[in-house]
């Protein structure tokens, strides 16, 4: 049933409401043109029709729906809008596109100043005679043709064709109609190139994240290498994806590991991975100072702010100024500064010893230690609100023990980087040495394999490979077994045949370094690659107290 302006007012509105809220709501362009053509032969009462859309390049339209739908599959229904260069006014269709006006015609067989043989052509193969015919310009609010409505064999209410008068009445009618299919059909055109463009968008976007991380992974492998972080661990290269991660953020991090991992070397690389590696990197040692000189280290202060203190001194503070301050062994730091520095962390001022005002610092924080920090707030010596603050991304360092395939690569690297091996040609460790390497459990470390290199440098004869009579007996043996021996068992959660043998060797090696430094802890640690304050922790753990070597231990 068509909508007429003959028919209840109020009822054929609704209809046509609903007709173009249906319209509205389809986001698909060809369900969305076909239901335009359905819903302008209910209008009109036609009987057929073609939607034809401009295409790309504004010189014909193409038919996107049809009803029948062979009206669209004749090699005539792409319309081409330009004959010998000019605009065809010659068909009725293009003829409406370049004027925006709506051809009338109520029988195509005798129209007048129009050629119907393309009209008559796609006839003879559709098998569907054209009689009357409509054609009415899609326009919107910027008056620019996006595409055609045709109608064909419209229907009188009682009638099998349409008079001229009815035809005439429904022009107003099927132009507002095209007015509104054309906007909602521009519409949905935008809304179909914004989904592609944000699904390029998104394809970019993830070329470039991925290209970022690339680059980021590429940096950091580059500045790893200048900092001294060799491997090919998998477990080292899940630590620097997260130093990627990290590098660019202001955050502080905290870095934990054991004695000689390479604390220091992953702060430095921090630094020199993010926006601050043109700034200073300034490292301090938190448990070198006592804590008066250390606070005065670290805040600075002023001309008579206490003995001594006979001009101002800038603090580390702002020394490191727009750069990187590492705290290193930051659990040993006194109680008293850890107040100090959580003031200076939370409201970013730095206040000197003797001053009344503080002064702006803007220093990345990166921390480190090599104790149980949770244990030590538990135990009232290190600040909990402290913790939370500079631990607001850590990272934990592996041991070399558990650096799968990294003590060769090192011991290699180390190797190449002595001075003393370029001088004696020592350009190779023998596979019999790296064995042993492997074998040792390192409770020193990176350190402590380094230390063990350059021993073996000194051993060496000049031109020769680095063999296993140049590394310390103990490592070879896996000495100090039997003064070991007398271990306490391990704990419930050291069971493991792997930690028991590690604390062995461990053991071992400190009884038989303490026995080739005669009893000097300070050397001993120094062999071992460890500080002096770490190996008196691993003799108390191990109770390795009693003297060593006939006299008592220094």
């Amino acid at each position: 049933m068509s909508i007429l302006p003959s028919e209840d007012s109020f009822e054929a509105a609704a209809q046509l409401f609903a007709l173009v809220s249906d319209m509205a709501a389809e986001r698909d362009r060809m369900r969305l043109a076909a239901k335009c053509l359905e819903a302008a032969c209910r209008i009109s009462g036609a009987r057929g029709g073609v939607l034809y859309a401009l295409d790309q390049t504004g010189r014909q339209l193409v038919p996107v729906a049809a009803l029948p739908p062979q009206l669209a599959r004749s090699p005539d229904g792409i319309l081409p809008l330009y004959r010998n260069g000019q605009p065809d006014m010659t068909d009725p269709r293009s003829w409406c596109a370049f004027t925006g006006s709506v051809a009338v015609i109520d029988d195509v067989a005798r129209v007048h100043g129009f050629d119907r043989r393309a009209i008559a052509h796609r006839d003879g193969i559709s098998r569907n005679p054209t009689g009357s015919l409509l054609a009415c310009p899609l326009r919107g609010n910027d008056d620019v043709t996006v595409g055609v409505l045709e109608l064909i064999n419209l229907a009188d209410a009682g009638g099998p064709a349409a008079s001229r008068e009815r035809l005439d009445r429904l022009v107003p009618l099927i132009r507002a109609f095209a007015y509104q299919a054309a906007i909602i059909i521009a519409n949905t055109a935008l809304l179909d190139q914004n989904r592609r463009l944000v699904k390029e968008l998104d394809a970019i976007n993830g070329d470039l994240r991925r290209e970022n991380q690339r680059l980021k992974h590429e940096r950091i492998t580059v500045a790893s290498r200048a900092s001294g972080l060799i491997t090919r661990s998998p477990v080292m290269e899940r630590v620097l994806d997260m130093v990627a991660k990290v590098a660019e953020s202001d955050v502080p991090v905290l870095v934990l590991g054991e004695t000689g991992t390479g604390k220091d070397v992953v702060a430095r690389l921090l630094h020199n991975a993010g926006p601050r590696r043109e700034g200073p990197y300034i490292a301090q040692n938190c448990a070198a100072l006592p804590a008066e000189l250390l606070e005065s280290e670290l805040f600075g202060h002023r001309k008579g702010a206490f003995t001594g203190a006979v001009a101002d001194k800038k603090g580390l503070f702002q020394a490191a100024d727009g750069g990187t301050l590492f705290l290193d062994e930051i659990g040993d730091m006194p109680i008293g500064l850890q107040t100090k520095l959580l003031r200076v962390l939370q409201d970013g001022e730095v206040r000197a010893l003797g001053a009344t005002e503080g002064q702006r610092a803007d220093a990345r924080i990166v921390a480190a230690t090599n104790v149980d920090l949770r244990a030590r707030v538990a135990e009232g010596r290190f600040r909990e609100d402290l913790f939370y603050r500079i631990s607001v991304f850590p990272i934990e360092l592996p041991p070399l023990r558990q650096r799968d395939g990294d003590i060769a690569v090192l011991a290699e690297h180390f190797l190449a980087e002595m001075p003393e091996a370029q001088l004696k040609e020592i350009r190779s460790i023998r596979p019999e040495a790296l064995a042993a390497l492997a074998r040792h459990p390192f409770p020193g470390n990176v350190r402590e394999l380094k230390n063990v290199i350059a021993r073996a440098v000194i051993l060496c004869r000049p031109g020769a490979a680095i063999g296993i009579d140049d590394l310390p007996p103990a490592l070879v043996a896996g000495g100090g077994q039997d003064q070991a021996a007398a271990l306490p068992p391990a704990a419930d959660d050291d069971r493991s045949g792997l930690r028991d043998t590690v604390r062995r060797y461990e053991a071992g090696a400190i009884v038989e370094a303490l026995k080739a430094s005669g009893g000097n802890r300070t050397h001993a640690a120094a062999a071992l690659g460890l500080s002096r304050r770490a190996l008196q922790e691993k003799i108390a753990r191990y109770g390795l107290g009693r003297g060593v070597a006939g006299r008592p231990a220094g």
